[in-house]
């Protein structure tokens, strides 16, 4: 039997995606294509690599969560700062470094709705 929890966590992220795929197949932001599918490959690795930080040998203990969390929120921010810096650095425009803050805020605000909801 699938837990609703987790179906509604799915739903919760696989909406905001559909809705950001339709938006770059449209051309509603005027990126190159390849590009922006690059920089959200590239921030989705970064979500799933993270994800190995916090659900390896998860306690019941809400301190090691909250240190687990706050590592793996670091680890994010740096990661993706990293990604940004190179962005800039080879010269890419200023709209897909804006694109990849938008979608890296989406997904961290997404994800800490959905650990907060599986804490409580």
């Amino acid at each position: 039997m699938i837990n609703k929890n987790l179906l509604f966590n799915w739903f919760l992220v696989a909406i905001p995606i559909a809705i950001y795929l339709l938006a770059v197949h449209l051309e509603l932001f005027r990126i190159h294509y390849f590009l922006a599918h690059f920089c959200a490959g590239v921030v989705g690795f970064i979500f799933t690599l993270s994800v190995f930080i916090l659900h390896f040998n998860i306690s019941n203990k809400p301190e090691e969560f909250v240190s687990r969390y706050l590592i793996m929120t670091t680890v994010q921010i740096l990661s993706f700062l990293s990604f940004i810096t190179a962005l800039i650095y080879t010269g890419k425009p200023r709209i897909i470094v804006f694109h990849t803050l938008f979608l890296f805020l989406i997904l961290l605000i997404f994800q800490t709705i959905s650990l907060i909801r599986k804490r409580n």
